[in-house]
């Protein structure tokens, strides 16, 4: 199944939500699953797992490795579905892959390539992993169009500014079905607690997440899997105990959403 991760807003932590649920779903659960963005512009997803210097001076030798490859591959016939591993970057043995990001340095061309091959990149991807997850770019990009186009369930990472969220509903995506609402560096003392967006708004099956600086700092650090496996069971009286339970509900709540039988996939 393909769960695409996209917002109205460039700062409403969509990545950083998307990196937290899925490293949560991957420990937890007995899933396989890939991650992969389709940013022309430098996607922080990369960052969160690998570091800058691994991704500039090893991946990026590699011409086999990554969506530009994939890409290559599938405009030539020379994929099969169990091959889409060999492109991706492990980050937990069995459990979690990481599709790189291009290295295009022309805007144009990139799209060009893209737009044609991205949605067929991820139908060969859903036919190897239980889950994939692509983090978006933010807007009506035309590249994010098409990717959610063909997503199962489309989650919509808000903020709690009500002009975020009021620019969201006056061009909401018409697919109602299957949206999932996230709000994003949640603060329960804020006036526009969970509570009262959904009393304002009407929208009744959103979820929060906190902003944590451990987390925020593990993903700069290229840490975001050893932070959550180090606090994943974190108790009451931890401090990162708000992010880590918002978190876990969040990741068991999409999966309920995707028909997926949480007590028999943990």
């Amino acid at each position: 199944m393909q769960i695409s991760f996209w917002s109205n807003y460039h700062q409403a932590g969509t990545t950083c939500n998307m990196a937290a649920v899925s490293i949560m779903i991957a420990l937890e659960y007995s899933m396989r699953i890939l991650l992969a963005h389709a940013h022309f512009d430098k996607s922080s997803l990369e960052h969160a797992f690998i570091e800058k210097k691994y991704i500039r001076h090893e991946l990026t030798d590699l011409s086999d490795t990554g969506i530009d490859a994939l890409s290559r591959a599938i405009k030539f016939n020379r994929l099969d579905k169990e091959d889409i591993s060999n492109y991706t970057t492990t980050v937990l043995k069995n459990r979690l892959d990481l599709l790189i990001g291009t290295t295009n340095t022309n805007r144009d061309i990139y799209i060009n390539n893209i737009k044609d091959s991205i949605n067929m990149i991820l139908q060969f991807a859903g036919g190897f992993y239980d889950l994939v997850f692509v983090d978006t770019a933010p807007g009506m990009n035309e590249i994010s169009l098409k990717i959610i186009e063909k997503s199962d369930i489309v989650v919509i990472n808000l903020t709690q500014n009500i002009h975020v969220i009021e620019d969201y509903l006056s061009n909401s995506l018409n697919m109602n079905d299957r949206l999932f609402f996230i709000l994003g560096k949640y603060d329960s003392d804020s006036k526009f607690n969970v509570k009262a967006i959904k009393k304002r708004f009407g929208i009744e099956d959103i979820y929060t997440i906190p902003y944590d600086i451990g987390f925020a700092d593990a993903c700069s650090e290229s840490r975001a899997v050893d932070f959550l496996m180090k606090n994943a069971e974190a108790d009451k009286q931890d401090i990162h105990y708000p992010f880590i339970s918002s978190v876990k509900k969040t990741a068991e709540a999409l999966l309920n959403r995707m028909g997926i039988d949480v007590i028999q996939k943990r």
